[in-house]
């Protein structure tokens, strides 16, 4: 416990400012990971992981130090801060320049959606803070990379926002090789300072943030807020309809919602932006019915800036209790002001995004978070089989659940190769220095950077491919220059972000911007859509342009977008297994749920999958190995290049037009023979270009690349190993 003489002694060690400014907003003393992180960040210049739940002031723990020390310095210095998202920039630029004002720090927001000004200003006087994304920090290496040393010469220390949120995706590993040549041009270490949520290995997130010395990263935990829970699982049966949607369900969850939300702000998230528009225009549709005022509001992340504003202005300022209809935009830490509580429909896919979603909720004091869980289940009948008896969406929400009151969250994915990131920084790195050696290149970005797992081979195999694709080659002097087609590409605004450019249309009411989607060019003028939660006629298309103007109709049709699915982890599984296996309903289950879930175990056990792994019904054997995405994924794989139609459905793999002893000669061959490369079992054209460069990769290197991400394949052939016991 921290005395209030050592909370005091901490909070002079502000700058007088500082402490005057926060004393002006009621601050009364410094939170623990507050206190803890003030000496390392001020005094020792370590690097930092402050690992906090929502709204417990991380980025103040980072902040409050370093604008001491750059008041130290008379405001000469830089802070450069990173975030995953233009919303929490422009937050956390209101948040921070209530700081930053009585001490004469200027802040710069910069992202593709601000002016030039704030940029001309730091440019011609580089001090202060810059909030930046990836993208832009990308855009500004590229086109400026011989200006780094004037530009962030006095750089202090780098802040990475919710950290959480890069581990393991391609975006993420090109922010760490952003890092890295940004302290290359430099010519020094710089201190970098994560905020991240709870994750289950912080180890690995110290990993992340520093790669190959995670060892010396300073880790901070916050204690628990103790945050007290009110928790509902309701199930929904849904009757037997051709629907893809389960629309008589849906249709009664938001009838429910409509009554029991009017009184608080709330977030609800459904698992798609389709299902974000459906209940957006379910809710819209009964305020305008009851003629009460529309105070449900989709957001999500294909909706236009000023759409998304003004539900974050409703949330945070609006005179009435709004819900907003979200997706994971409204995960991150924006301000949005009081949520009273959070309804998730379907199964959460990890237990750390369900945390953050929780997290939202329950700020003001003596409040409770409120979960309401909903999940629509189909009625069984006399068609159905096995594996809909055991309810997958319910026992996945459950098991979610669980483990998020046992405070267990999944580590972060770690070790995946990213080649295709590794060519956008090849294309970049080239514009920053005008032309590098194949020799620099390979140094910068690998031997010393965060591409360490590719070895000299796969790089010289990686740059011939790019120049047989003309992006690159290398001209008398060995420097390695932009082919024609590599300047084609550098030179477009979709070159900076790491993710694919989705090529969607823009769409419009009146001149005004909605947002954006996917659409074929079958779509055509007369047909109709639903989005932003309201129901539109498409007036015309455009397709050259990809513009698409609408104006209103009585009815409309679901947006049908790809998103990307998340791979359930290993434990959530194994626990899926554990309530089956068991006899115990949580007492937060509805009466419908913990029927359903006693149903569930009573034909677990009557299936005799308490021993067995394998299931044969009709033509087809299921295969429960109780495994996440990553392996079951990898042994679908294997069993399908042995010849079998397998397909990873969750819960289980089926495995079609086979008997049992078709399946257990199959597991048996696999497991005698070696565990094979990923080019030996994967198909290319079945699997497309998951990631924005693949279409250039060599296919050695693609399968490598995708199995390194999406397969455990060493864990899916052991499993072959130990079929033998599965009878």
């Amino acid at each position: 416990m921290t005395t209030d003489r050592e909370n005091q002694n901490a909070f002079e060690r502000l700058a007088p400012p500082l402490q005057r400014c926060l004393w002006e907003q009621g601050w009364t003393g410094l939170r623990a990971a507050q206190l803890e992180a003030l000496p390392l960040i001020l005094d020792g210049r370590e690097d930092v992981v402050i690992t906090a739940s929502t709204a417990s002031g991380k980025t103040e723990a980072a902040f409050l130090p370093l604008l001491t020390r750059l008041w130290q310095g008379a405001g000469r210095g830089v802070v450069l801060y990173v975030a995953p998202m233009k919303a929490l920039i422009n937050d956390q630029e209101e948040r921070l320049s209530r700081l930053c004002e009585p001490m004469e720090i200027p802040v710069f927001p910069w992202h593709g959606d601000i002016g030039e000004t704030p940029r001309r200003r730091f440019l011609a006087d580089p001090r202060g803070l810059v909030l930046i994304t990836p993208e832009s920090l990308e855009s500004l290496l590229f086109r400026r990379g011989v200006d780094m040393k004037h530009l962030f010469g006095a750089l202090e220390a780098i802040v990475v926002d919710e950290l959480h949120a890069f581990i393991g995706s391609e975006r993420g590993r090109q922010l760490q090789s952003l890092l890295h040549r940004l302290e290359v041009a430099l010519g020094r270490r710089v201190q970098r300072v994560g905020l991240s949520a709870t994750l289950g290995d912080m180890g690995l997130a110290a990993d992340f943030l520093r790669p190959g010395s995670g060892g010396g990263v300073r880790i901070i935990v916050s204690p628990d807020d103790k945050k007290s829970l009110q928790l509902a699982l309701k199930a929904i049966i849904q009757t037997n309809s051709p629907s893809d949607i389960n629309v008589a369900a849906h249709t009664a969850i938001a009838a429910e919602l409509f009554e029991k939300l009017r009184g608080a702000n709330y977030l609800i998230f459904p698992n798609s932006t389709g299902m974000v528009e459906f209940y957006a225009d379910a809710l819209r549709r009964r305020c305008e019915a009851a003629g009460l005022p529309v105070t449900y509001f989709p957001h999500h992340g294909r909706l236009g800036k000023s759409e998304r504003e003004i539900t974050e202005e409703s949330l945070k300022r609006g005179a009435l209790p709004v819900s907003a209809i979200c997706t994971t935009t409204l995960e991150m830490g924006i301000d949005i002001g009081a949520i009273r509580g959070v309804v998730q429909i379907g199964a959460p896919d990890t237990v750390a995004s369900l945390c953050q979603r929780v997290g939202r909720a329950g700020r003001r004091a003596d409040e409770a978070a409120v979960l309401w869980q909903y999940c629509a289940v189909e009625e069984l009948s006399e068609n159905s089989d096995c594996v809909a008896g055991l309810y997958p969406d319910l026992l996945q929400a459950i098991a979610v659940i669980r483990l998020f009151l046992a405070k267990w969250y999944e580590p972060p994915e770690t070790g995946a190769l990213h080649y295709s990131t590794l060519v956008q920084q090849v294309l970049s790195l080239i514009g920053e220095r005008h032309g590098t050696t194949a020799a620099d290149a390979y140094r910068t970005l690998c031997r010393t950077g965060p591409f360490d797992g590719v070895s000299e081979a796969d790089f010289i195999e990686l740059l011939r491919a790019l120049a047989a694709a003309d992006l690159i080659f290398q001209d008398a002097n060995h420097l390695l220059l932009h082919g024609s087609l590599g300047e084609k590409r550098v030179n477009h605004f979709s070159f900076f972000a790491a993710f694919p450019d989705s090529q969607e249309y823009r769409l419009l009411n009146e001149g005004k911007e909605l947002g954006t989607l996917p659409l074929d060019r079958r779509r055509c003028a007369g047909e109709l859509m639903i989005f932003a939660g309201r129901r539109w006629c498409i007036a015309e298309i455009d397709h050259d342009k990809r513009r698409v103007d609408l104006t209103p109709a009585p009815a409309g049709r679901l947006p049908r977008t790809r998103g990307g699915a998340i791979a359930v982890h290993d434990r959530v599984r194994e626990e899926m297994r554990a309530l089956l296996a068991g006899d115990e309903c949580p007492i937060w289950l509805d009466a419908t749920a913990t029927g359903l879930l006693k149903n569930a175990q009573k034909d677990f056990t009557a299936l005799g999958l308490v021993k067995n792994r394998l299931l044969e019904e009709g033509k087809s054997v299921n295969l429960f190995v109780w495994r996440g995405d990553r392996t079951q994924d990898a042994l679908a794989a294997l069993l399908r290049a042995n010849g079998l139609k397998a397909e990873n459905q969750g819960i289980c793999i089926q495995v079609r037009n086979a008997s049992t002893a078709d399946l257990q000669a199959t597991l048996e061959k696999i497991a005698v023979t070696p565990c094979p490369e990923p080019a030996e079992i994967l198909d290319r054209q079945s699997l497309g270009t998951p990631e924005k460069w693949d279409w250039v990769l060599p296919d050695r290197l693609f399968y490598a690349g995708f199995a390194s991400r999406r397969l455990d394949l060493a864990a899916a052939h052991a499993l072959c190993s130990a079929s033998r016991d599965w009878t």
